[in-house]
């Protein structure tokens, strides 16, 4: 087919076509069937969103006014707890014992070391109590455990004081 009687076809098509029955009377009455079922759809998604608020209420409700059972995690967890503790205490009681910490000089030096030891040791028996309750809580996990090492590492550095110059050593008092 050349491109003239192509156009020529298309001429001849008609410019407007009439369906062979009326289709308004039947769009006019799916319009009015409309708004009702729109309303039915939205009294259901209420009515759903009524019943899972009332679900979740009531979940709420009894993780609240139920007792709390101990997780068996939570009991593994402070037995853990407990034996880092006494592992904790053996390592500061071996220091002390074979080191110079009890004959530090009492000097302005030795005396912040001294008070930083006794708070730390207060701060780490407070977050075991709150690790008691919420062993799960991360956060207390690293406070405790840097509380722990910085105790150790003061003791250590306290290795380094100068001891105690006893009379009855040197011969001389000062």
């Amino acid at each position: 087919m050349s491109q003239q009687s192509f156009d020529e076809l298309i001429e001849q098509l008609p410019r407007e076509l009439t369906p062979k029955k009326d289709l308004w009377p039947e769009i006019a009455h799916q319009l009015e069937q409309a708004p009702s079922h729109h309303a039915m759809s939205t009294s259901a998604w209420k009515q759903f969103a009524i019943a899972c608020g009332l679900l979740l209420l009531g979940g709420f409700g009894y993780r609240l006014w139920l007792p709390q059972q101990e997780n068996p995690n939570d009991a593994q967890m402070l037995a853990m707890m407990a034996q880092l503790r006494q592992q904790h205490e053996q390592q500061v009681t071996f220091i002390e014992q074979h080191s110079h910490f009890n004959q530090w000089q009492h000097a302005s030096l030795t005396a912040p070391l001294s008070r930083g030891v006794d708070e730390l040791r207060a701060a780490s028996a407070q977050i075991y109590l709150a690790l008691q309750k919420d062993p799960k809580d991360q956060q207390l996990w690293q406070l405790w455990i840097w509380s722990q090492q910085r105790e150790i590492d003061l003791l250590t550095q306290g290795q380094q004081l100068p001891e105690r110059i006893y009379a009855e050593k040197k011969g001389t008092r000062i």
